[in-house]
């Protein structure tokens, strides 16, 4: 679902004109378990993958995915988590994108 908002600007005095800018709803970038993927080929592949992804954060998220069967790698709109998905999966990783 879009978010239509509405600006306003003037171009000439008392003349208006009104934009309406949509806003798409944030993807999640989903990691999924599997059981033959090493632990640390997944922190490697999250931290290459989706810049400014410290350690910490990429240990946690895979051990949420290994405990929980999946994990929230990131959120963010829906073209780039989609470049995300493929490039984590091109490196042998499961992983999908929803709406947030």
């Amino acid at each position: 679902m879009t978010v239509p908002t509405a600006s306003t600007a003037e171009t000439k005095p008392g003349i208006k004109i009104e934009r309406r800018i949509t806003q798409e709803p944030p993807y999640k970038v989903i990691l999924h378990n599997d059981d033959f993927t090493p632990m640390e080929h997944v922190v490697a592949t999250l931290r290459k993958v989706i810049p400014r992804m410290s350690t910490r954060q990429a240990v946690s998220i895979m051990l949420e995915a290994h405990t929980n069967g999946k994990a929230v790698a990131t959120k963010c709109h829906k073209e780039l988590a989609e470049l995300y998905m493929e490039s984590l999966n091109n490196e042998g990783l499961i992983s999908t994108i929803e709406p947030d």
